[in-house]
């Protein structure tokens, strides 16, 4: 069961943390009228559809439904329970919570506050070690090398791992953390036998941050000649290279100014290009780019430029990177530094200027992937091999053309190019082209929802939505129906709504969507209320309203009961006929009361 909070420390929390300020952590916020705006986290969006209200501290998405309060928005976003999203905006507010047993997560044995709090255990273990005088010697010697300055190795808190098999673990042991936790967090690797050891030893250590400041994990250089030049941690509850970015909390507002990401290879050539003043760069870590990454970005600007320090590896990563961008409608163009230096050397070498030039010159993917078509054309003979060439070709085109980024002049500059290039007329390319488009349309065309099955009826249903809808407008209404109907009686969805209201109206609290939001643990349940306190607000007459809700409610109860009762006939139960006549009598007294519309 999770751990029930006092109503006026959420509160203090709800209120300690503006929902503006956190979701900007999350995404860019644009100003529309009294709300802000930005693209939504919880489905692909490609138009900004998720609404963020100041004043009334809820977000909501008007495409996929999702919303709710600061609480809410911490709880999806960070795929954590209530429990611990209560836990991530104390301690991101600095309120002290009492201390309790970690909740066991669904993908190890210890959850994501504790992860995160270890994690930057860990990182200020290995910060100690980097500048104590003797112990970090070699690595500061490397950074010297390298030219990363000592301001910009304080302020990326970068660590190192003594050669030691335990340094790290005697520390944790001596605090008491056990060796599954740090296994866990993957800090620490099993031994054969007994015990562990340290994961990281004699490695430079890079933190790795998301976009909150929250230590993730961790990536470590070798400082000898260990195969594995880069090693990062293991996937965790908090840490998955699919969808981390090192350096994007820092480049995040520079992405929002500029609108475009550079994506690098590196460690070093992130933090060498921020030393130089171009703050807009982040590196995936040791893999392409992917669509978790593509999503992320998408947030903050809409143009990614990839950089890459010679043609032939861009070939290679274009194409993985090609479709992933398409799909999220993101702009995306190649970078190659010359001579084959990487970012960091060349900076070092040539100086921002120039490698700002090596950014504004970045080649469009299309016309990338169209200079190679026609160098591959050229030097290829065989038949089916110029098929298969040009079939990709146009299999590109058609995705950017779905994806909005080639538009019609460009498609028949495009046609009438790639017929000149291989002798075949423009309509028989264009004809080809809308056969591919409508094909990936089509593909993508996701099945209509399914209308979700509930035990009621949907005249039951709506019955008890009208009853909560009148209650969150009129509250001094909870009178007429206290007593007659109680949350029980909801169906699943709505009794989670259902009862903190009535509890709050017993207690005679006024149940305000900040309240209320503090008093509800799921996610769907938060977004139902906010549908219904929409819907309240656009109607009126609310005491015919609550009568007829309160009338079909009763009916609905009573067929109920009939049914159920008229299931034991087929064992000529004499006391079922009395029960369903005094029912009877019932549902006449009732429609003769006073006050009851027709």
């Amino acid at each position: 069961m999770p751990i029930q909070f006092d109503a006026s420390l959420i509160s203090r929390i709800q209120q300690a943390n503006d929902i503006v300020d956190v979701v900007a952590e999350h995404l860019s916020l644009a100003k529309k009228g009294k709300e802000l705006v930005g693209l939504c986290p919880f489905h692909t969006d490609h138009r900004p559809s998720l609404y963020v209200n100041p004043a009334k501290q809820i977000f909501k998405c008007f495409a996929c439904g999702a919303g709710g309060d600061v609480l809410k928005f911490v709880q999806m976003k960070e795929n954590l329970s209530f429990t611990g999203a209560v836990e991530r905006l104390a301690q991101r507010a600095g309120i002290r919570l009492e201390k309790r047993k970690a909740e066991t997560s669904q993908t190890g044995s210890i959850d994501a506050n504790r992860l995160a709090k270890l994690n930057e255990w860990a990182q200020k273990h290995w910060v100690d070690n980097l500048w104590n005088e003797q112990k970090g010697a070699a690595a500061r010697s490397y950074l010297e090398q390298r030219k990363i300055s000592v301001a910009m190795a304080k302020q990326w808190r970068l660590g190192f791992a003594p050669d030691s098999w335990d340094d790290l673990t005697q520390k944790a042991m001596a605090l008491k953390i056990s060796e599954q936790v740090l296994i866990d967090a993957g800090l620490s690797v099993r031994k054969e036998d007994t015990g562990c050891y340290d994961k990281f030893r004699n490695r430079l250590m890079f933190p790795i941050h998301d976009v909150t400041g929250r230590v993730t994990g961790f990536g470590g250089r070798t400082l000898a000649d260990d195969p594995a030049k880069y090693m990062n941690s293991p996937a965790t509850v908090l840490f998955d290279k699919s969808y981390s970015l090192y350096g994007l909390d820092k480049a995040r507002q520079a992405i929002s100014e500029s609108g475009a990401a550079v994506i690098v290879e590196g460690y070093t050539d992130v933090m060498m290009a921020h030393q130089y003043g171009i703050c807009n760069v982040v590196a995936a870590l040791g893999t392409s780019l992917t669509t978790g990454h593509a999503r992320i970005l998408r947030r903050y600007g809409k143009r990614v430029i990839l950089v890459f320090d010679s043609d032939v590896a861009g070939m290679a990563a274009s194409e993985r990177a090609l479709e992933v961008c398409l799909a999220e409608k993101l702009d995306l163009r190649l970078a190659f530094v010359p001579q084959g230096k990487d970012p960091c050397d060349f900076l070092l070498a040539a100086g921002a200027d120039a490698f700002r030039a090596v950014l504004n010159n970045a080649v469009d993917v299309m016309e990338y992937a169209w200079k190679g078509l026609s160098g591959d054309l050229t030097g290829s003979t065989a038949l089916a091999e110029k098929t298969r060439l040009v079939e990709k070709f146009l299999a590109t085109v058609a995705s950017a053309l779905v994806a909005g980024n080639v538009d019609g002049l460009s498609r028949a500059v495009l046609s009438a190019r790639l017929g000149e290039l291989i002798g075949i007329s423009q309509s028989r390319i264009d004809a080809e082209l809308t056969k591919l488009v409508r094909r990936k349309q089509k593909s993508q065309e996701s099945p209509a929802p399914q209308p979700s099955s509930r035990p009621q009826s949907d005249m039951f249903y709506a019955a008890q939505r009208e009853v909560i809808e009148v209650l969150l407008r009129q509250p001094d209404m909870f009178g007429k129906v206290e007593g007659q109907i109680d949350p029980a009686m909801f169906g699943d969805d709505l009794r989670a709504v259902a009862e903190p209201l009535f509890e709050m109206l017993r207690e005679g609290r006024e149940p305000t969507i900040a309240l209320l939001l503090g008093r509800i643990e799921q996610p769907k349940a938060a977004q139902i209320l906010l549908e219904l306190d929409e819907r309240a607000g656009q109607k009126g007459d609310f005491s015919r309203r609550l009568s007829d809700a309160m009338e079909t409610v009763r009916l609905c109860l009573w067929r109920q009961q009939t049914q159920t009762l008229g299931g034991a006939l087929a064992d000529d139960d004499t006391e079922s006929l009395r029960k369903i006549n005094e029912l009877l009598l019932q549902r006449k007294d009732n429609l003769r009361s006073p006050g009851i519309s027709r």
